[in-house]
């Protein structure tokens, strides 16, 4: 049901603007809407799961963050850590690499995002220079102590 309205809210978007500039302006300013609504929590330490595909390399994880660092890092499939070095993302992270994305030649972004706190629940990033395709999907996301 989710998807439904997320597609009728996008094809709403899409007829309500009268060119893609709209439609980029829309989606811009919604990003930075949602980052301005995650910068204003009230906590700095958290977790999340991250499903995430960055070119030819895939990874399910549990991070946990204190402040602006990674603390942790599990491996869903092992409950250990990962055996590959990657530098993982928090959720500041995940902003970054949208806006930095954004507005990039032979580049279009997907995103969601979780309306309590602000944070990105979904970021694909489709690109057709070398940088290739990126995705993120957070989810089980939880405020820590």
């Amino acid at each position: 049901m989710r998807a439904f309205l997320v597609g009728v809210v996008v094809l709403g978007a899409l007829v309500g603007c009268s060119s893609s500039t709209d439609v980029s302006a829309a989606a811009k300013a919604s990003l930075d809407r949602h980052q301005a609504l995650w910068g204003q929590r009230a906590f700095n330490s958290y977790a999340f799961d991250l499903d995430l595909l960055d070119v030819s390399f895939a990874s399910t994880v549990h991070i946990t963050v204190n402040g602006t660092t990674v603390a942790t890092v599990i491996d869903k499939n092992t409950g250990q850590p990962p055996t590959v070095a990657y530098q993982y993302p928090t959720i500041d992270g995940v902003f970054a690499i949208a806006q930095a994305a954004f507005g990039q030649k032979n580049t279009t972004l997907q995103m969601d995002f979780n309306e309590q706190y602000g944070y990105p629940t979904v970021l694909v990033v489709t690109s057709l220079t070398a940088a290739g395709p990126y995705s993120a999907h957070i989810s089980n996301f939880s405020v820590l102590p």
